[in-house]
């Protein structure tokens, strides 16, 4: 197997990423890594300024399978894509997808718990009556229907809504009302999925102090029988493996003996 690591959870210029596909992939065989999987943002219509767009797509396949083939031999690379909740169907030609909710619907009005804290905090005191658990609690039935809406084979950063609650700034993780929301949430997905990710990459960009999900949550999920891989959300090539090392250890200590692997011949079982 080639390389230690591998992430598939990354971001180019075809979306909100800093780099082109192979300079990411160059950035990656520097760093060591085994493999790489492309996920660009699918495209969502109400906000336009991360996603990629509908006529790019096709583009992104086909330079990503050709990169495939310039790089055989020297590093694995992979084609997903990161598809979002409110976007519709998959296109074809993807090797897996990473289902991810950014936004909640609210009286019509799409609110991203994605963005920056102000304007979160601002909607929530205008949607949702200064209720974080409430915002919260219309997140997780959101991202429970998941699987069935996007098609994945992946959760991505499960508990997104937190992104902002630094310390708990905003609300209680440990309160019943989140717990029950998210736990009730993972046992939705975990019906019909089993592979969630641990990401992170609001640890690099934010300086948030664990990953997606949180130590609780994933003890859960483990408890569950739910299976996880690392990926960072990675938009920048110093980002691609990012405190990975860590991680596997922090992975372990909730009770996970491994990770998964996406290999040509499909997820393995990667002991830690």
């Amino acid at each position: 197997m080639k390389g230690r690591f591998q992430n598939l959870h990354t971001h180019t210029t075809y979306c909100d990423g800093k780099l082109p596909p192979e300079e990411m992939i160059k950035a990656a065989i520097r760093m060591g890594g085994g493999s790489i999987g492309f996920s660009e943002h699918s495209y969502v219509s109400f906000d336009e300024e991360y996603s990629m767009s509908i006529a790019n797509t096709p583009l992104y396949i086909s330079e990503i399978n050709n990169l495939r083939e310039k790089y055989t031999g020297v590093i694995d690379v992979f084609i997903g894509l990161e598809m979002d909740y409110f976007t519709g169907r998959a296109p074809d030609g993807l090797e897996y997808i990473i289902g991810a909710v950014h936004h909640v619907e609210k009286d019509g009005v799409y609110i991203t718990v994605d963005g920056c804290a102000n304007h979160l905090k601002h909607m929530n005191t205008k949607y949702y009556n200064s209720d974080f658990y409430a915002l919260a609690e219309s997140y997780y039935k959101t991202i429970a229907d998941i699987i069935p809406k996007t098609g994945a084979s992946i959760v991505g950063h499960f508990d997104l809504v937190s992104k902002h609650n630094i310390n708990g700034c905003m609300m209680d993780e440990m309160n019943p009302r989140y717990i029950k929301a998210a736990l009730d949430a993972m046992d939705q997905i975990l019906q019909s999925c089993k592979i969630f990710e641990v990401n992170t990459g609001a640890m690099y960009r934010l300086n948030k102090p664990g990953p997606y999900p949180s130590e609780y949550l994933l003890k859960e999920l483990y408890k569950r029988g739910g299976e996880v891989l690392l990926s960072s959300d990675s938009h920048t090539a110093e980002s691609l493996y990012y405190k990975f090392d860590e991680m596997l250890e922090f992975i372990k200590a909730c009770g996970f003996g491994y990770i998964k692997r996406l290999t040509n011949d499909g997820f393995i079982d990667v002991k830690i």
